[in-house]
């Protein structure tokens, strides 16, 4: 429910969005709208009280918003629940008491909190696809990892680049691949096994939305084109008068274009072709269409390769991020390196907090968290520490005036 009415009211309000198309009505950062009066002690020429915000205003989504004693309350009373699984206790009102200042304080205590590890657990099992278990595999591997990285205050990066996988009393076992690496919750079956799909797409796409932030087709920028040669005849299309596979261009997936996102997909799902749909490592996987399977299977479980050569079909090697890599592992270095990565961290807690999924589109307007936000707060952080923690990033994101403003925008709807 929280995510419904927050949906309705940033639409037209804050300075973290911004919208894709050119309909989008409000005011512009830092805006002063008529009768809003919000940082003073008498009410304004309309007669508005302060700290009560009515349906006509927006307060500015910028720095030089200056929440009251009310709206500090007011913020840290909806995100509280959601960080740490309890509303605020009389010591901490009192403390809010004294006004915004007040705010960084709390969140610092708060991140050590075990709700808040546990918070963050479930943001990602979400993410991921993984909780329970089903046969033999579990699928709380993938959890245990982000608890014991989160509890132990441990770099966010170690989520994908951890050597080892943890049981439910935290103690470190080897991950359940089978696989001569280890990427962290990449490399278990949880992640794998509820990702599968043909072409290994499913698992591509799952690693990019969750730690990176982002969809196919990707900024070029980000992830570049690779050579259409490389690619099987399907995929060098990128209109319908250059696809020249039958079966494709009679309709299966977007087969007039496939080389708008699968000229992308193609490196992100390459590392993961040794990986069975129960995401056990088979090193001796070729990565060759089935003969007798769906289009992208392999044979013995496994899913087909994008690559026209089969020596490079049947290899883990790829591109990701603009970096050569020789497997899942380094693929995942190469991620957590990235500045996306970080800016992703934020996105992702900005939607565990406030409620409203700012990262994917919101399908009103094209709705999207804008991506100078979202680096100015990751740099605030890595300026200090370059491979910061989830706390830290915590810290800084939720006692940003920006976000407490946005917060405020749609708990006055």
């Amino acid at each position: 429910m929280k995510h419904i009415i927050l949906l309705g009211a940033v639409l037209a309000s804050t300075g973290l969005l911004t919208a894709c198309t050119n309909d989008a009505t409000g005011p512009a950062i830092g805006d002063e709208m008529p009768g809003t009066n919000p940082n003073n002690n008498t009410p304004d020429d309309m007669g508005q009280t302060p700290g009560v915000v009515t349906p006509n205003e927006t307060l500015p989504v910028d720095n030089t918003f200056k929440p009251t004693v009310q709206q500090t309350l007011d913020y840290m009373r909806y995100v509280g629940p959601s960080l740490i699984g309890r509303v605020l206790s009389e010591e901490e009102e009192t403390h809010l008491g004294t006004g915004a200042a007040a705010v960084k304080p709390i969140i610092e205590a708060w991140v050590k909190d075990d709700g808040f590890v546990e918070a963050v657990k479930s943001m990602l099992e979400i993410r991921l696809g993984s909780n329970g278990k089903r046969g033999n595999a579990d699928f709380n591997l993938p959890g245990y990892i982000v608890r014991h990285v989160v509890k132990n205050n441990q770099p966010w990066s170690k989520v994908v680049t951890s050597d080892t996988c943890y049981d439910a009393g935290d103690q470190a076992i080897p991950c359940d691949t089978g696989a001569p690496y280890t990427a962290g919750v990449l490399t278990t079956r949880g992640f794998l096994a509820g990702n599968e799909g043909r072409f290994n797409l499913g698992r591509a796409r799952a690693m990019l939305l969750t730690f990176m932030c982002r969809d196919y087709p990707a900024e070029p920028e980000l992830q570049p084109y690779i050579e259409k040669p490389r690619l099987k005849l399907m995929f060098r299309a990128s209109n319908a008068e250059e696809q020249m596979v039958a079966e494709v261009a009679g309709g299966f997936g977007n087969g007039l274009g496939c080389f708008t996102c699968h000229g992308q997909f193609s490196n992100h799902s390459q590392p993961f072709v040794k990986f069975d749909k129960s995401g056990t490592w088979l090193g001796d996987a070729n990565g060759l269409q089935s003969e007798t399977g769906q289009l992208g299977e392999a044979d013995r479980g496994l899913m087909a390769s994008h690559f026209e050569d089969a020596t490079e079909a049947a290899s883990e090697k790829a591109q990701w991020f603009a970096a050569d890599i020789d497997n899942l592992a380094g693929g995942a270095a190469v991620m957590a390196k990235s500045p996306r990565f970080q800016e992703c961290a934020v996105q992702q807690l900005i939607d565990m907090g406030v409620g409203l999924d700012l990262g994917f589109s919101t399908g009103i307007n094209g709705l999207a968290v804008k991506g100078d936000f979202l680096t100015d707060i990751a740099k605030t952080v890595t300026a200090t520490s370059p491979d910061p923690t989830i706390q830290e990033l915590a810290i800084a994101t939720y006692s940003d005036v920006r976000v407490m403003a946005a917060t405020l925008n749609g708990l006055k709807r």
